[in-house]
C-alpha cells in the first residue's frame, strides 16, 4: 500500500475528529452546505458523492459538475460577504499557519464554521479524505475512494515491473526554478510512475534551486505541468509543446534533456491537487516515461 489502510481511523478518538489547525470537529451531524476553499478538496467531495452538499465553488474549480455553483473567488482571498450570504455550514481552508489575521479568524469573525487541511503527502489525503467523508455523512464511499486511488498507483506501477526507473526534474515553475521536494505527494507519484526525482535529496516541500543545479543532475526528463495541452495522447512523430516554451527561458535549453526533446507536458490541474485523481495521473506519467505494456 501507498498509503493508509483503508477504514484506518483518522485520529483516536471514534467520535469528534480533528483538523490541520487543532479544530475538533464534530461529525454526529452531517455536513449539508459546504463551500471547499481547496480544488483537492472539492475534487474529494464530488469523488465521494457529496456534490450536491457545495453551494460553491472558486473560481479554479474546472469540474463540469460544478459549472452552474455560483463562484466565491480565489481560495486565498473569497469573498467574505459573499460567503456570508451563503450561509454555509462549513467552509473547507488551506491550514495557512501564518502570522497576523488569517481567513479563519474572519470566518470567526462572521460566525462562519470551518476546517483546516494542508494536504502535503498522500498520507495527508488519506485523512482528510475520511475526514470529510465523515463530516458528510459518507465515510464508506470516502474508503472506497482511497482504495481506488490505491488500486490506480498498483497498477502504475505494475506497468514498468522490470523496467529501470528514470530521473526527472518535475518544473512546479520556471522561473526562478521550483521542483518538488521528497515526502510530497508529486514525489511519491513520480516514483510510483517510475521516475526518480533529481532532487529528492533537497531540503523542503516546493523548493527553489538553481538552473546550474538542474543542469548538473542532468535528469533524463523534464516534466512540465500545462494548462490547455497537458496531457496529450501522444501520436508518432509527436513534438511535446513544452520543449520551445522551455528552450526561450533562460538556462533551461542548457539542460541536455531539452535539447533532446526528451520533455513531458502533464496537466497541471491533474497532477498539481493531491486529491482522487492521483491515481490516473501515475498511470499516464508511467506510461509517457516507459510506454504502453
Amino acid at each position: 500500500m501507498w498509503g493508509c489502510k483503508p477504514g484506518q481511523p483518522a485520529s483516536g478518538d471514534a467520535g469528534a475528529l480533528v483538523d490541520d489547525r487543532g479544530r475538533m470537529q464534530n461529525p454526529s451531524v452531517p455536513r449539508t452546505r459546504i463551500v471547499s476553499l481547496i480544488p483537492a478538496v472539492t475534487e474529494t467531495l464530488v469523488a465521494i458523492g457529496a456534490a450536491d452538499r457545495l453551494v460553491a465553488r472558486t473560481r479554479y474549480d474546472e469540474d463540469p459538475v460544478l459549472a452552474d455553483l455560483p463562484s466565491v473567488g480565489g481560495g486565498i482571498d473569497p469573498s467574505l460577504e459573499f460567503l456570508a450570504q451563503l450561509d454555509p455550514d462549513l467552509v473547507v481552508l488551506w491550514a495557512s499557519g501564518a502570522n497576523g489575521v488569517l481567513l479563519e479568524d474572519r470566518l470567526d469573525g462572521i460566525g462562519l464554521d470551518w476546517y483546516a487541511a494542508a494536504i502535503q503527502t498522500v498520507d495527508d489525503f488519506h485523512r482528510h479524505a475520511r475526514n470529510l467523508g465523515r463530516l458528510v455523512g459518507l465515510p464508506a464511499a470516502a474508503d472506497s475512494v482511497i482504495a481506488r486511488v490505491e488500486r490506480d498507483f498498483e497498477a502504475a506501477a505494475q506497468s514498468w515491473s522490470g523496467l529501470d526507473p528514470v530521473e526527472v526534474v518535475y518544473v512546479v515553475q520556471q522561473e526562478p526554478p521550483m521542483t518538488v521536494g521528497p515526502g510530497t505527494f508529486l514525489d511519491s507519484l513520480l516514483g510510483v510512475a517510475g521516475a526518480v526525482n533529481a532532487f529528492s535529496d533537497i531540503v523542503g516541500s516546493w523548493p527553489l534551486v538553481s538552473m546550474e543545479e538542474v543542469v548538473r543532475r542532468d535528469p533524463a526528463y523534464v516534466i512540465v505541468p500545462v494548462q490547455g495541452y497537458g496531457t496529450p495522447e501522444v501520436r508518432p512523430g509527436y513534438r511535446d509543446p513544452s520543449i520551445e516554451r522551455l528552450e526561450a527561458w533562460p538556462g533551461w535549453a542548457a539542460v541536455p534533456a531539452v535539447t533532446a526533446g526528451l520533455v513531458i507536458s502533464v496537466d497541471g490541474s491533474l497532477f498539481g491537487r493531491p486529491g482522487p485523481r492521483m491515481g490516473e495521473a501515475a498511470l499516464y506519467l508511467a506510461t509517457r516515461l516507459h510506454g504502453p505494456r
